[in-house]
């Protein structure tokens, strides 16, 4: 057994992908909110069997979780979620293109009442908008400002990211 949850039955990635732009993968040089050159749609990732160990490890929340329908799928939805801090938190990758989507329902009502379930038991629930992060709470968010780098790019003499 490799640890990982099972997929729910009757899920799959589909066309979604968009862990594939939201998720910064530092061993292939992709930056966060930037569409892997990996990514087809349709085709979803094209290097699959030999993706890095980060992509490897990621482990979308919808796909695992039987109970949350198809709007809570990423790319209708407009985020992506994934456990991090050995489980202690739940966050929330927001599309730039979207970054009100996480405020929408039926998101927002559930969010407050993960962080209600979550609270006694020491688990947090985070919103991120580019490197913005927001905490969750029953009641409402507390910002907790830009907690992540700048992005950054590298700069070469015949070759930029974009």
């Amino acid at each position: 057994m490799n640890g990982r949850p099972d997929i729910a039955e009757t899920k799959s990635c589909g066309d979604c992908g968009l862990c594939c732009k939201l998720i910064g993968v530092q061993a292939i040089d992709k930056p966060q909110f930037v569409w892997c050159k990996a990514y087809r749609k349709g085709a979803g990732c094209t290097v699959y069997d030999d993706r890095p160990a980060d992509c490897r490890a990621f482990i979308c929340y919808w796909l695992h979780v039987p109970n949350l329908g198809d709007e809570w799928r990423p790319d209708r939805a407009g985020f992506v979620m994934h456990i991090a801090d050995g489980g202690a938190r739940l966050n929330i990758e927001v599309d730039p293109g979207k970054p009100q989507a996480w405020r929408q329902e039926p998101f927002l009502s559930a969010f407050r009442a993960w962080a209600a379930q979550g609270r006694a038991r020491g688990l947090t629930l985070w919103v991120w908008i580019g490197r913005r992060a927001l905490e969750i709470t029953p009641d409402g968010e507390i910002d907790r400002g830009m907690l992540r780098p700048a992005a950054h790019t590298r700069r070469d003499s015949n070759k930029r990211l974009s």
